[in-house]
Parts: C-alpha cells; sequence; structure tokens
C-alpha cells in the first residue's frame, strides 16, 4: 500500500542558502593566459605567491640571494663622529658644564659661587644686627630659588625690629637681598648703566643717587633714595655688586612710623652694614 505525498507536486525550487557562483573563479588549475586582466579579488602575489587567508596581503619576499657589496668607507667615518658626540655630550652631562656657555659661545665666569637656593641660610645679616633686630614671625620671612637656562637666582627678604621703636609704631624696616648666577650673558657691559638708571627716576618728592664704591667684587655701585636732603629723609640704600658673571643686590628700606621716637641709622652707617653683610653672604656662596 502506497502513502499519499502529503505535497502536491511542484517545480524544483533554488535553495536561498546556495552560494551563487563566482563567474569570476578559474577552475582549479586553470592558468590566465599573459596578459589577461586580473581576476576581480585579491591578486596572486610575486614570484608566484598566493594571497594570504582571510585578505591579509602575503609576506613580502625574501630578496635573492647575491655577493654582499662592500660597506662605502664614508658610513664608518659617519658612525665614528656620531659615538665621539654621544661621550662628548654625556661628557658635558656628568660635569655639570652643559649649558654654561654664553650664546656668544664665551664661557660663563661665576667666580666661584656656587648656587643655593635658600640665600637666607648665607646672609645672617650680623652688620644689621647691631643696629636691629630681626622679626621672627613666621610670614616676616620670604625665600625661593630659581633655575633657569639664561640665570640661577636665589633671593631672601627679611622684616628687621628697632628695639627701641614703641609698640604701637608703624616703622617697616626691610633687608632684600638678591643673587644671579648669569650663564647665557656676561652682565659687565650692563650692570654700571642698570644701576645709574635710577637717577633717572627722581622726582620731585624723592630723589635717587649712584655712586661707585671700591674694595668689593670686580665693580660695585650704591644707589641711595631720599625724600629730602637730610639723613632723616632717608629712604632705602642699595649695594649692587658684579664679579665675573655673578650679581648680588642687598637693600635696605625704611619708613620711620609716627611716634618719633626712632631715627634711621645715617646714610654712612647703612652703607658699611651694607659693604659688611655683603661681603659675609658671597663669602658664604664660595663654601
Amino acid at each position: 500500500m502506497s502513502i499519499p505525498n502529503p505535497q502536491p507536486n511542484q517545480p524544483n525550487q533554488p535553495n536561498p542558502y546556495q552560494q551563487t557562483p563566482n563567474p569570476y573563479q578559474q577552475p582549479p588549475g586553470a592558468v590566465p593566459p599573459q596578459g589577461s586582466p586580473q581576476p576581480y579579488g585579491q591578486p596572486p602575489g610575486p614570484y608566484g605567491q598566493q594571497p594570504g587567508p582571510y585578505g591579509q596581503p602575503p609576506a613580502p619576499p625574501a630578496p635573492p640571494a647575491g655577493p654582499r657589496k662592500p660597506t662605502p668607507g664614508w658610513v664608518w667615518g659617519l658612525g665614528g663622529v656620531v659615538v665621539a658626540s654621544a661621550l662628548w655630550a654625556g661628557a658635558l652631562f656628568a660635569t655639570g658644564n652643559l649649558g654654561s656657555d654664553g650664546g656668544d659661545g664665551a664661557k660663563a665666569d661665576l667666580a666661584g659661587y656656587q648656587y643655593t637656593k635658600d640665600l637666607c641660610d648665607v646672609s645672617p645679616l650680623d652688620g644689621f644686627k647691631k643696629k636691629y633686630e630681626i622679626d621672627t614671625d613666621a610670614t616676616s620671612t620670604t625665600h625661593y630659588g630659581s633655575r633657569q637656562k639664561g640665570f640661577d637666582m636665589s633671593y631672601c627678604s627679611r622684616k628687621l625690629k628697632d628695639p627701641e621703636a614703641a609698640a604701637d609704631s608703624y616703622s617697616s624696616i626691610y633687608v632684600y637681598s638678591t643673587a644671579r648666577w648669569h650663564k647665557a650673558t656676561d652682565p659687565e657691559g650692563e650692570f654700571a648703566s642698570e644701576q645709574k638708571a635710577y637717577e633717572d627716576q627722581s622726582q620731585k618728592t624723592y630723589t635717587y643717587k649712584t655712586k661707585a664704591v671700591s674694595g668689593i667684587g670686580d665693580e660695585a655701585y650704591l644707589v641711595t633714595d631720599r625724600s629730602g636732603s637730610g639723613d632723616d629723609d632717608l629712604n632705602g640704600m642699595t649695594l649692587a655688586v658684579r664679579e665675573g658673571w655673578f650679581t648680588i643686590e642687598t637693600r635696605w628700606s625704611y619708613y620711620g612710623g609716627s611716634d618719633g621716637k626712632t631715627k634711621p641709622p645715617t646714610a654712612t652707617e647703612v652703607e658699611e652694614m651694607l659693604k659688611s653683610d655683603t661681603r659675609v653672604t658671597m663669602d658664604g656662596l664660595k663654601k
């Protein structure tokens, strides 16, 4: 007994999941004629290489073996120059001389003065202590250091107190010190002009006077500023010293207040205190 087919006879239908044959695919073993265009898809690589799987490009072929050419002599010479330059640069870094030459090739002459970040450490102000006391309040002392390509700098500022001043006195007394280690430019050519330029800031109510002093550094200048003509009108005094490419300035600044009990030291006294304390600071930077 035959089992009836539940479905009616239908013509052959295409399988929707069957891949359509590639019309450009070569039959196995077929070689395209010379000069014919390559089929679409990835062409075979040079020297008969086949493309890698999944569309990866073929690995580059090894170059054909052949006699090695001798290395030109200039290559060895260039290598020697590179090695010598590396050794020279290493020596500069090791000795700390890198960057110590001026822009014109001259070597910076720092006269033996060593950089210190805290200038207050080498500035005890023993000269000014004969007249004043150093204010020990935490906000009364400021210092910082900076190292740059062109110069290094160290700064110290301290507030002083006159022991004879009244408790309600508004007097303000400071000593500022700034040291610079010039590494790119010799300051000699402009140092005197910088100090003498203060005189051009003089007005009717205050004046600046610059004078050269001897016995300290290669050259030194004292700048005095006043609000009048007498010692009681002395507002400040700055001693600027240059030795080689090293410069240092120490400034005393004074505001007397209104108690009428205190007077500033004379200009001669301040000058001696500035010279004494600046010398001590310079000696401390050479140790």
